[in-house]
């Protein structure tokens, strides 16, 4: 229904974004390749896929900063048993150059870690997309180096869990574990990542 959102970014935390356009705030879901990629007060424009939950009422946008984010999103999709929030969260808990590149070469190991991912899901994630992602698959994206510590990178970590979906106690105490993991350093993307792995 709506191929892309074009406007300012009122707000970015990890996981979600506020873009401004036409006067209306538009609430958009994106994996954190995406939000790296957003400046508050900056023009962008996000690639869409619009979802509407019949039964919840509910309608929800999730954006992509590019054609190889949203293709793999909707790749994730075609799998038995994988929904707009789990594909988000898979996206969420690595780049989309080793999520790609897991699926391509068959990492069965690494998929079935992921939240949400048993070993039958992760087969069967090989099996049906294993052929239409190798064309994407590439050299891995070099890691980033972490940011200053701060208090604000957890309390951004945990809004950005919370904007995935899960409950705000569940959140603070698997961003908290996270912290500890990764020491005083660790950047808010980092912090995410780890987080999702313990829930």
């Amino acid at each position: 229904m709506y191929e892309f959102l074009q406007g300012k970014v009122h707000r970015s935390i990890p996981g979600l974004a506020i873009i401004e356009a036409g006067g209306i705030g538009y609430r958009v879901q994106v994996p954190l390749s995406t939000s790296d990629m957003l400046i508050v007060g900056a023009d962008t424009r996000l690639l869409l896929h619009h979802t509407i939950n019949a039964e919840q009422g509910e309608e929800r946008l999730f954006g992509f900063a590019t054609d190889r984010e949203r293709e793999l999103f909707l790749a994730l999709l075609i799998v038995q048993g994988i929904g707009p929030s789990t594909a988000l969260q898979m996206m969420c808990a690595g780049s989309p150059d080793d999520l790609i590149n897991a699926i391509a070469s068959g990492d069965v190991a690494t998929l079935k870690r992921l939240k949400g991912i048993g070993p039958k899901r992760a087969e069967r994630l090989v099996i049906e997309l294993k052929d239409r992602l190798q064309a994407f698959a590439g050299p891995k994206s070099p890691i980033k180096p972490a940011g200053a510590a701060s208090g604000a990178a957890q309390q951004d970590a945990v809004l950005a869990l919370l904007a995935l979906g899960y409950p705000s106690t569940k959140s603070a105490e698997a961003v908290t574990k996270a912290a500890e993991k990764l020491g005083a350093a660790a950047a808010t993307d980092a912090l995410v990542r780890a987080a999702l792995q313990t829930m």
